[in-house]
């Protein structure tokens, strides 16, 4: 971190405030204000060996922040921890395969039973409707204490625990002006005050701030006082557009990842997988093409979302839960960041992959803007990625940028990496301005969208695709033979994508878009 950055924020002594608590493995194991080893690009918890299985909604507000702020403590040594099951979502998925494929144990829950097991004595106090809340998630984490909402201080007190701190009157920047030495400076969690579960065990096993602010000066200067290249997790205030803070972020040289309804980060986080592999569809190798053909791909937008790909994009029919999902090729992103943060999750995907292919989202280890990064964060963000792509089987990047397609220095921060064999390009507004026009860096292509699916927009239904794509160029060697069609998350499903393919011409071949990319690399480079 630079000299300019140190001098944003208030440096004060930090409080020892661990001191005396008898926290043993539940005290950080890390050192704050400091960059991680090499390793893991994300904190993690620790393997759990044993459950204790609460459904969420059996969970008052104040004992949903109680929970994860105890399940991010336990997380920290593993063994026995707390899991928050939302039954009708992934979070069941996920824990039935921590179970099967990973031996994990469980039981039915129970919350103050499980605080007496877990050897936490303190609790930090706050108040509801207050920044307090991010106060006390962030200092459970430094101190080892729970936090406790004063409306259970009464029976926090009858379970033996005593009153480390009281930030009822307390907010994030009281946090930065007294803590920032001691806090993680590569990663950070952007999270509301009025959610009191969500996030809230990463943040206290990892030790890291939590904040919300707006688009306020004081945010940007939290964002600038962060390492080359850190992360973000959660979401920040979009009413005015979400490149209003990712814009800041990208500036600062500063990812974020979508993530701020996610809960069990601090268990997930505790399995290890260090290398895994794509099962699903033909993607990876470039097949001989038919000289009167033309090649399309389908990719869904908002890959970098980590909490929809924990919630309800498993189980819901319009995306990965679809019935009709495996009739043809089909492009999803995922986060690269699974490999540490969700492990089991992303391994759980490509099991049940049928005729899917996975690439990573925007754009690459999280959603910035590459044009407004820093050279150096650039390349340090482009070389984490390729590790992780590497370790996670991914070979093509989506990005979201403003008016950069021909800025080759880009293109070549991540394309010069072997693990990545090419780049799709979404510009801001619309992701298919560019009308599928090709780039080339490092011997290797970065592909536009060429048309979409996206609810309301001109051009963009399916009627409209269908005849654009049966019209295309018909030349496999030429890059107007190819044809990238994203399909907007939230106003369209896969049975809006069938129906394209329903009404595609017999010379339109639909292939996954790592295949996509690799052919238009082998076959249609000048």
């Amino acid at each position: 971190m630079s000299d300019r950055r140190r001098l944003t924020l208030t440096r004060r002594r930090a409080l020892g405030l661990t001191a005396g608590l008898g926290l043993g493995s539940l005290a950080p194991s890390f050192a704050f204000g400091a960059s991680p080893a090499p390793g893991p690009q994300y904190p993690k918890g620790q393997r759990p060996r044993l459950l204790n299985v609460l459904t969420e909604d059996s969970l008052s507000p104040a004992e949903r922040t109680l929970a994860t702020t105890l399940q991010g403590l336990m997380a920290r040594r593993g063994g026995e921890s707390l899991y928050l099951n939302i039954p009708s979502l992934g979070y069941q998925f996920w824990l039935d395969d921590l179970v099967s494929r990973y031996g994990v144990r469980t039981r039915t829950g129970d919350l103050w039973k499980t605080v007496s097991r877990s050897g936490v004595d303190g609790y930090v106090l706050f108040r509801t409707g207050t920044p307090s809340v991010n106060v006390a998630t962030t200092l459970a984490g430094l101190t080892g204490a729970v936090a406790i909402e004063e409306s259970l201080e009464a029976l926090a007190i009858q379970h033996g625990l005593r009153k480390v701190l009281d930030v009822r009157d307390k907010d994030d920047r009281w946090v930065v002006d007294n803590y920032w030495p001691r806090l993680r400076h590569d990663v950070a969690v952007e999270q509301r005050a009025d959610w009191p579960e969500r996030l809230r065990d990463y943040v206290t096993m990892a030790g890291t701030l939590a904040f919300f602010d707006g688009n306020s000066d004081f945010r940007a200067s939290v964002v600038n006082a962060l390492d080359d290249d850190a992360t973000v997790i959660g979401w920040g205030d979009a009413s005015n557009g979400e490149d209003a803070f990712i814009g800041v972020n990208s500036t600062a040289g500063v990812k974020a990842l979508p993530a701020d309804h996610a809960r069990n980060l601090s268990v997930l986080s505790g399995i290890r997988e260090d290398r895994l592999s794509q099962r699903g569809g033909g993607g990876g190798r470039a097949p001989e093409p038919d000289p009167n053909a033309h090649y399309v791909t389908f990719l869904i937008t908002d890959g970098d979302n980590i909490q929809w790909m924990l919630g309800d994009f498993p189980t819901d029919k319009r995306w990965f839960g679809s019935p009709r999902r495996g009739e043809i090729d089909l492009g999803w992103g995922i986060s690269p960041s699974l490999i540490d943060l969700a492990p089991s999750v992303m391994r759980w995907y490509y099991d049940q992959s049928r005729k899917d292919r996975w690439v990573v989202g925007p754009s690459g280890g999280g959603y910035m803007y590459p044009s407004r990064y820093p050279t150096a964060a650039l390349e340090k963000h482009t070389a984490s990625l390729a590790r992780s792509m590497g370790g996670a089987d991914l070979s093509v990047a989506q990005i979201i940028d403003f008016n950069s397609f021909e800025n080759m220095g880009l293109w070549s921060s991540y394309l010069k990496r072997p693990e990545i064999d090419g780049l799709i390009y979404l510009e801001y507004s619309r992701y298919d301005g560019l009308k599928g026009k090709v780039v080339w860096s490092e011997g290797k292509p970065v592909i536009s969208a060429r048309t979409m699916l996206w609810d309301g927009l001109d051009g963009a239904d399916e009627a409209s695709v269908t005849a654009e794509l049966n019209a295309a160029t018909r030349n496999p060697h030429s890059t107007a033979g190819y044809s990238v069609v994203v399909w907007h998350a939230w106003s369209k499903s896969v049975d809006n994508v069938l129906a394209v393919v329903d009404g595609l011409a017999p010379h339109v071949k639909v292939v996954p878009p790592d295949t996509l990319v690799k052919m238009v690399g082998k076959y249609a480079k000048p």
